[in-house]
């Protein structure tokens, strides 16, 4: 496990590709996306990264954190009704690039409508589903103790579903602000979630 200063030293030292890789999917999406949304994702992403890397199996933390950093961005947009990946990886944002987000919205089938037939059974086990909600009440308590803006961005982000512009805004902080505060509440729950045996 890496201690804390070098865990911040591998934050620092990749926020160029976070911004890098978050520019390129903004782009993609000509302008449906507030790009310091996606980089909020990122920062997700790359703690994931940096939390998970196991140096010893010889692959490179770049290649390894590009995925992980991705992956975070198209995971926080799969939460915005209009988003589809499927489309984005069509490079279906692209060639509608003038069309609003309830055009592409329009595109999409119902959730009623998508065949889940060969989807896998992954319904959890009875210790999967206790281990499940012990985290998510550890989860609520460590929220409550947050100090006030802190606890209502994660409640605004991650239990509201709304982007963390509109959470900035609600707080009355700016959107970068808000993504630095974000960052950094959410290691610190990192930390506290592996000390209480959560990993």
């Amino acid at each position: 496990m890496k201690n804390q200063a070098e865990h911040d030293a591998m934050v620092l030292e990749h926020q160029g590709l976070v911004r890098a890789i978050a520019w390129k999917i903004h782009r993609k999406l000509a302008g449906r996306a507030e790009l310091d949304d996606l980089i909020a994702y990122g920062q997700l992403g790359l703690l994931e990264a940096i939390a998970a890397f196991d140096a010893k199996r010889n692959h490179k933390f770049t290649t390894y954190a590009w995925h992980r950093i991705r992956g975070a961005i198209l995971d926080g947009l799969g939460r915005m009704t209009w988003f589809a990946r499927a489309d984005f990886e069509r490079g279906g944002y692209e060639s509608g690039a003038g069309e609003a987000p309830a055009a592409v919205e329009k595109r999409r089938p119902a959730r009623s409508e998508l065949d889940t037939s060969a989807m896998p059974d992954r319904e959890p086990g009875a210790a999967e589903r206790a281990m499940r909600l012990e985290l998510i009440a550890f989860l609520a308590d460590l929220v409550a103790t947050l100090p006030e803006k802190e606890a209502a961005l994660l409640r605004a982000t991650f239990y509201e579903g709304r982007t963390l512009t509109e959470a900035a805004r609600r707080v009355g902080i700016s959107t970068p602000w808000a993504s630095r505060l974000q960052t950094r509440t959410l290691a610190d729950m990192r930390v506290a979630l592996e000390r209480n045996g959560f990993r």
